[in-house]
């Protein structure tokens, strides 16, 4: 069983590091400590939303593969439209999930107190679930936790940070 975290500590889940964000109950949102990978939100420059996305598509599969699926809540993601004029469309059920920009405000933001760690010479930023400026591109964080609402959802450089809830109760921390 894991000892409840607190917000902020950072917890071992699969082969990563993970930030624990929020607590609710014997749940905790949590997103890696560093960008893991660089991935493509969406391969083809079209229309895109999260719902629609290869990037979701690929975080709930491939990637919840490496992880003690049981552990991790699927949840009903909210995806509002974009605040920069995308429309990002349906909610989502998802286990594995990038945050959208109010949660990114929320915690990280001027009130937040957290930062994803970045290689500047390899990640130049990472990516939200958020559409951008229009359905064909996505908004993004860059150094110092920038906000960009005009990167090509079919740019491959995006650096990828996924967040899930996990179930505290039970288990080995390190699965």
């Amino acid at each position: 069983m894991i000892n409840k975290p607190k917000i902020g500590d950072i917890i071992p889940f699969g082969e990563y590091n993970w930030r624990v964000l929020d607590v609710k109950g014997d749940k905790a949102l949590i997103i890696t400590e560093d960008v893991v990978e660089q991935r493509r939100y969406h391969e083809q420059y079209i229309d895109v939303t999260w719902e629609t996305c290869d990037l979701r598509k690929y975080l709930n599969g491939e990637f919840l593969d490496k992880f003690d699926s049981a552990r991790i809540v699927q949840v009903t993601n909210q995806n509002p439209d974009s605040p920069y004029d995308g429309k990002d469309g349906n909610p989502t059920q998802d286990k594995i999930f990038l945050l959208n920009l109010d949660e990114f405000l929320k915690y990280f933001g001027d009130n937040g107190y957290f930062d994803i760690t970045i290689d500047y010479e390899t990640d130049a930023w990472w990516w939200l679930r958020t559409l951008g400026s229009d359905n064909h591109r996505v908004v993004t964080v860059h150094e110092g936790n920038s906000v960009y609402s005009y990167n090509r959802a079919d740019y491959c450089d995006g650096g990828v940070s996924p967040a899930l809830w996990l179930k505290l109760d039970g288990g080995n921390e390190n699965e």
